[in-house]
C-alpha cells in the first residue's frame, strides 16, 4: 500500500500527461494483481509487453502508466518511458517523507542482513523493508512506493549486475546509512574483475556525504579498501578484535544454529540465532551495529534476532522420513557462500556421514574454473561423500581429488545415491540449476 494519491498528483511526480481522473493507493507491475485503486506500470518484458493488459486493469477500476500515445482513454498517465516513470515516482514520493533510509549491498548475505536489520529495528520503530530480494531497478522503486504514513524507517536491499546500477538505485532511494556485507567474485561475466565488483559496491558509499554512516564488514580487506574515501562515520564489525563490534566463541548446535558472544564498547551479550550457518554471525553483527545507530541496545537486538527465521532455500535444515538431515541451500551460490555452507556442514553435529551435493556457480566469467576447483578442494576437507553436478562438476572433482560427477540434475536424480539415517547432506548450487528438486526428493525419503 502507498499513501492515496490522485492521478493528477501521480502524473506531476513523474512528469507525465494525465488523461481522466482517479485515485490510487498501490502500485503493481503484474496486471493479475491489479484491483480498484491500483496504479499499473505497463513495462515491456522478455515475453510479453505490459501494454497488452492496460485494458484489463482499467476495466477493473485501476489506472495505468503507459508509453506516450499508447492509450487514448481515461485513467491513464502517458510518459516517455514507464520504467523511468516508475523510478521518478518513487524518488519524488520518498522525498515527501522524512524517514531515514538504511541501504544494504554486498556480494553475499544482502537479503538475510536486510531481514535481520528490519527485525532489530522493529524493537523500537515501524519499519518498511524490501520484500524478498526485490533489489533491482524495478524492485527498489516498488519497495519505496510501499511506504505509508506510520513508517519510521525504510530498509532497502540494493543489488547490481554492473557498474552504475547501485549509483542509480541510490539516486532513487538516497541512503542515510549504508551496509556492505562483503565483496566477492559475483557477476564477473558482466563486471570483468573483482576490482570492478568493489567499485560497483562502493557506489553505495559514494552516494552518502559526511552526515552518513557506513556499517562495514571489517574482516573483508576489500570492503575496508572501499571505505578509504568515505568522509562519514564508519562502524566496522567482524571477528577481528580491531573491529568496533566483535563476535567470539562461535559454536554450532546440531542443526547448524550459531551462538556466540558479541561485544561493543565494553558491553558483552550472548547471541543465539534460529537460522543455521556460521556466516549468519556476520550478518547478525551488521544488524546489531545498525540497531545501535538507532538506539536499539545490544541486548534488545540480540533478543530480537533469536526468533528470526528466513525465507525458504536459505540453509533450511530438515530431516527426511528415513532420518537423513538435509541442509537445503539451493537459493544461490558464489565461491564465498559455497565455502561458508561447507564450513557449516563441517561443524554441525552428524552421527553418520557428511555429504556435499554441489552444482555449478554461474556468472563467474574467467575465474569459473579456478573458483570451482577451489570449492571442490574445500568440499574435500569438509565432507566424506561428494557429488558434483553441472558444467564444472569434473573441475570440482579434480579439486577434491575424489567424488562422483553428474552432467545434470536429471542425471543425478535418475541415479539417486543411497543415504543412511544420521547422514548430513548439503545441497547447494546457483539458482539456475534448480537444486531444490534434489532437496525435495531427499526429503521425500527417496534415499
Amino acid at each position: 500500500m502507498m499513501r492515496r494519491l490522485s492521478l493528477a498528483q501521480v502524473a506531476e511526480l513523474m512528469n507525465g500527461r494525465v488523461r481522466g481522473s482517479g485515485e490510487v493507493d498501490n502500485v503493481v507491475i503484474d496486471s493479475r494483481k491489479a484491483r480498484a485503486g491500483s496504479l499499473f506500470f505497463a513495462l515491456p518484458g522478455e515475453r510479453v509487453d505490459g501494454h497488452q493488459f492496460v485494458g484489463d486493469v482499467l476495466a477493473m477500476g485501476g489506472c495505468a502508466v503507459v508509453r506516450e500515445g499508447a492509450a487514448d482513454q481515461p485513467g491513464v498517465v502517458e510518459v516517455a518511458d514507464p520504467l523511468l516513470a516508475l523510478q521518478d515516482l518513487a524518488q519524488n514520493y520518498l522525498a515527501t517523507y522524512r524517514v531515514p533510509v538504511v541501504a544494504v549491498t554486498g556480494s553475499n548475505g544482502k537479503t538475510t542482513t536486510k531481514d535481520m536489520i528490519a527485525q532489530v529495528l522493529r524493537c523500537r520503530y515501524s519499519v518498511h523493508a524490501t520484500e524478498g530480494n526485490m533489489n533491482n531497478e524495478i524492485g527498489v522503486p516498488l519497495t519505496v512506493l510501499g511506504l505509508e504514513e506510520h513508517h519510521e524507517v525504510l530498509v532497502v536491499e540494493m543489488g547490481m549486475r554492473g557498474l552504475g546500477q547501485i549509483r542509480r538505485l541510490a539516486e532513487i532511494c538516497p541512503p542515510n546509512l549504508g551496509i556492505i556485507t562483503n565483496i566477492g567474485p559475483v557477476h564477473l561475466e558482466i563486471l570483468g574483475g573483482i576490482s570492478n565488483v568493489a567499485q560497483a559496491k562502493g557506489e553505495l558509499l559514494e552516494a552518502m556525504d559526511s552526515s552518513g554512516t557506513a556499517v562495514l564488514n571489517g574482516d573483508d580487506p576489500t570492503v575496508r579498501g572501499q571505505a578509504r574515501s568515505f568522509s562519514g562515520r564508519i562502524v566496522y564489525y567482524g571477528l577481528d578484535a580491531a573491529n568496533e563490534l566483535v563476535a567470539k566463541g562461535i559454536r554450532l548446535d546440531g542443526e547448524g544454529h550459531p551462538s556466540c558472544l558479541v561485544s561493543c564498547g565494553g558491553e558483552e551479550v550472548a547471541l543465539r540465532l534460529a537460522v543455521p550457518g556460521v556466516h549468519n554471525v556476520w550478518n547478525a553483527l551488521a544488524a546489531l551495529a545498525v540497531g545501535l545507530q538507532f538506539g536499539v541496545s545490544l541486548r534488545d537486538g540480540a533478543s530480537a534476532l533469536e526468533t528470526l527465521t528466513l525465507s525458504a532455500m536459505r540453509l533450511e535444515v530438515r530431516r527426511s522420513p528415513s532420518g537423513v538431515v538435509v541442509v537445503n541451500d539451493s537459493y544461490n551460490a558464489s565461491p564465498a557462500s559455497m565455502k561458508g555452507a561447507l564450513d557449516t556442514l563441517a561443524h554441525m553435529y552428524c552421527s553418520g556421514e557428511r555429504v556435499a551435493i554441489l552444482g555449478t556457480m554461474l556468472e563467474l566469467g574467467e575465474i569459473s574454473e579456478q573458483a570451482h576447483f577451489e570449492v571442490g578442494r574445500h568440499a574435500g576437507e569438509c565432507a566424506q561423500r561428494l557429488f558434483f553436478v553441472g558444467e564444472f562438476a569434473e573441475v570440482m572433482r579434480q579439486g577434491a581429488g575424489r567424488g562422483e560427477v553428474y552432467a545434470t540434475v536429471e542425471e543425478f536424480l535418475a541415479e539417486l545415491p543411497g543415504f543412511e539415517d544420521g547422514d548430513l547432506v548439503l545441497v547447494k548450487a546457483s539458482r539456475g540449476l534448480h537444486f531444490e528438486r534434489i532437496a525435495d526428493q531427499l526429503l521425500k525419503g527417496g534415499v
